[in-house]
């Protein structure tokens, strides 16, 4: 059942723990012996902390635009932005870096605060066990992208109150402790039937396996247990779920939510939306001109994916090049973007945009969508095993896990297409560089994109996207809409937001991270 956000904020510390903040504030809200006195009240709660997922300043918006603009493979048509973030030179002060650090917090006060009530309340455990568990995966699943962003940040385990609102720094090594404790905690008490969208113990465990990963880094198989520990995680979720025939189908509202292969998804509704089609759709490219285009691939993303596999069902799904432009009378005018379009300074057609997330009914008059947002599926899953194996034991049993991926995806077209074809033959490095690309022909934009280019260490990051970027012959870096990036290893995470250093007592200025 899809969660109705305005039902459910009633009880919430509105504006509590937009970082380091006041507690001047005395909002109205139900007493814990109330929210905890039944199971009722308890998946009010829980709403709540879905609801702060769904928020603008988390999955709802700024996560995308922090991650995508943030990740090397995107750019953007906010002119704003293009000298900072999408430049990869974020600032302390800089928007997306404060909000989504709020909206992480805000996500983890209210799971703090419903795993905190329930344990001392008089309910019988037994009866709310699924529901703490899905407190547990989100605080885990938040705190895992906190710390991946931002390096370290304070670990903040119970009910804000005027003595713990201002937190020193905790390490990431800390951090990660408590991450995976608490998607411990979610595998053991979570369902494993939860649907829906919510997460089942299966996603706890696909939790669990990217942490691993994201811990082994770009550490070989001995040096470090982590790959196998990734290992015995993924392996429990194969084969629980299956991928859909069609690839295109993910993308269409009404094929797109609660799919044989969605592990964890962000519900949405046309009165509460989430705002990808906003961001993702070129600005005037709806008849109501509601849309932003604030996120749009870089060209290289283009040419790397045609280049792989030329006749990938894929591409076409994944990048918008040619739509319709809106005036105010309502006249559309046909705009082909890259890689038809070869000049450079042009807003609306020197970059393609993302299929994905590009509105379909650009009749609409607004942005509003039923359209989840899926965050963990089961292709995803499918290219870590692969990787994972071809870590542990070099390709040979690797190559099944990938090739259902290609499979699937060389059959998403009204004629089946002969690419991807089938893997074989590679040594073991040749599969690594390979695995890695190929998240970012199936995964574009869906979230993990940042993490993915960054997990492997800075080296890795400055081949594949700062040089890869910069050598794009294409680009004409004297023109407004081509930025070149910086040789920079501070870009591996973000800057600690200027408004936690400055309100909070037990942040300073030398705490910030390495660059900024």
């Amino acid at each position: 059942m899809k969660f109705n956000i305005k039902h459910i904020l009633s009880f919430t510390f509105i504006g509590l723990l937009l970082g380091s903040c006041s507690l001047e504030e005395h909002p109205t809200f139900p007493s814990s012996e109330v929210l905890f006195s039944d199971v009722e009240g308890v998946n009010t709660v829980l709403n709540g902390c879905y609801s702060s997922v769904a928020d603008f300043n988390y999955w709802g918006a700024d996560y995308h635009h922090l991650t995508a603009l943030g990740s090397g493979l995107f750019t953007t048509g906010k002119d704003a932005n293009l000298k900072d973030i999408a430049s990869l030179n974020p600032l302390p002060s800089q928007t997306y870096v404060e909000n989504v650090w709020k909206g992480f917090y805000r996500t983890i006060e209210r799971c703090n605060d419903l795993i905190v009530g329930v344990e001392n309340s008089d309910l019988d455990k037994e009866k709310v066990r699924d529901v703490v568990g899905q407190a547990y995966f989100l605080r885990a699943f938040t705190y895992f992208n906190l710390v991946r962003l931002y390096g370290k940040a304070p670990l903040r385990l119970a009910p804000a109150s005027s003595t713990n609102v201002n937190s020193q720094l905790n390490s990431a090594e800390e951090i990660y402790v408590q991450i995976i404790a608490d998607a411990l905690a979610a595998k053991e008490k979570l369902d494993p039937s939860n649907i829906n969208g919510r997460p089942s113990t299966y996603a706890a465990s696909m939790l669990l396996a990217k942490v691993y990963m994201t811990l082994a880094g770009n550490q070989i198989a001995g040096e470090t247990d982590y790959w196998k520990k990734a290992y015995d995680e993924a392996i429990l979720v194969y084969g629980n779920y299956s991928l859909v025939d069609d690839y295109r189908s993910l993308w269409f509202e009404e094929s797109s939510n609660y799919t044989s292969e969605s592990i964890f998804e962000i519900a949405g509704n046309v009165e509460n939306t989430l705002r990808h089609y906003q961001l993702y759709t070129a600005s005037n490219g709806n008849l109501g001109r509601s849309v932003w285009g604030r996120i749009k691939p870089n060209i290289e993303q283009y040419d790397q994916h045609s280049t792989a596999y030329a006749t990938d069902p894929r591409l076409a799904a994944t990048f918008q090049t040619e739509w319709l432009k809106y005036n105010a009378t309502g006249k559309a005018t046909l705009q082909k973007t890259y890689p038809v379009f070869t000049a450079r300074n042009n807003k609306d057609k020197s970059y393609p945009f993302l299929a994905k997330y590009f509105i379909k009914n650009t009749m609409a008059l607004n942005y509003n969508t039923n359209m989840n947002l899926v965050i963990f599926r089961y292709s995803d899953l499918l290219l870590m095993l692969a990787e994972i194996e071809n870590e542990l034991n070099g390709p040979a049993n690797a190559y099944a896990y990938v090739n259902e991926v290609l499979s699937r995806a060389r059959s998403s077209a009204d004629t089946p297409s002969t690419e991807p074809a089938d893997w074989s033959g590679l040594t073991q490095d040749q599969f690594r560089e390979k695995i890695m690309s190929e998240y970012q022909f199936e995964l574009l934009g869906e979230g993990q994109d940042w993490f993915n280019v960054r997990r492997r260490g800075y080296d890795y990051f400055k081949s594949h996207v700062i040089d890869a970027h910069n050598n794009t012959a294409a680009y004409d870096f004297t023109k407004l809409r081509d930025v070149e990036y910086p040789d920079n290893a501070r870009i591996m995470v973000f800057p600690i937001p200027a408004t936690e250093i400055t309100s909070n007592p037990n942040i300073s200025a030398s705490d910030q991270n390495q660059g900024y």
